[in-house]
């Protein structure tokens, strides 16, 4: 008898488990459906927020990701970095999983511009230490719209 109370209460915290275990999965994935859609990436030659802006948006080697305050949230290394053709529709596609609206970089070819306005992602040729640059451009920014 014992042993059988012993195995119903072992089930039932092995089930409490599991759906604990089930509800914080549900939790993450609708972390990632509340992210703000207002990001701001930066093209940078490394992965910290003190990193310089890379001179090439389509190959620069991270893009670091900052949230509408200009608050530093993560670096992603360039998926694109290394591809011969197509490195600009490569990045356009890591700014639209980011929900980025907005792109900086030291430069921007022809066919990066174009895939960023059909996109409706605006882009900004900025030069210097990323974070600093973040935070002169919203600054920017609020400035227009208090005086519209």
């Amino acid at each position: 008898m014992m042993k059988k109370i012993a195995t119903i209460g072992l089930f039932f915290i092995l089930g409490a488990f599991q759906v604990q275990q089930s509800l914080c999965l549900t939790d993450n994935s609708m972390a990632d459906d509340t992210k703000s859609s207002d990001r701001i990436a930066v093209a940078a030659v490394g992965d910290s927020a003190h990193a310089e802006i890379s001179m090439t948006a389509g190959r620069a080697p991270y893009y670091l990701i900052f949230d509408e305050n200009g608050i530093f949230l993560k670096s992603i290394k360039n998926p694109a970095q290394s591809r011969g053709r197509r490195a600009s529709a490569g990045v356009v596609d890591l700014l639209l999983k980011e929900s980025c609206t907005t792109v900086i970089a030291g430069k921007f070819g022809n066919k990066m511009q174009n895939q960023l306005k059909a996109n409706r992602i605006q882009y900004h040729v900025r030069k210097g230490i990323a974070v600093k640059v973040v935070q002169a451009f919203l600054k920017d920014k609020r400035s227009e719209n208090a005086q519209k």
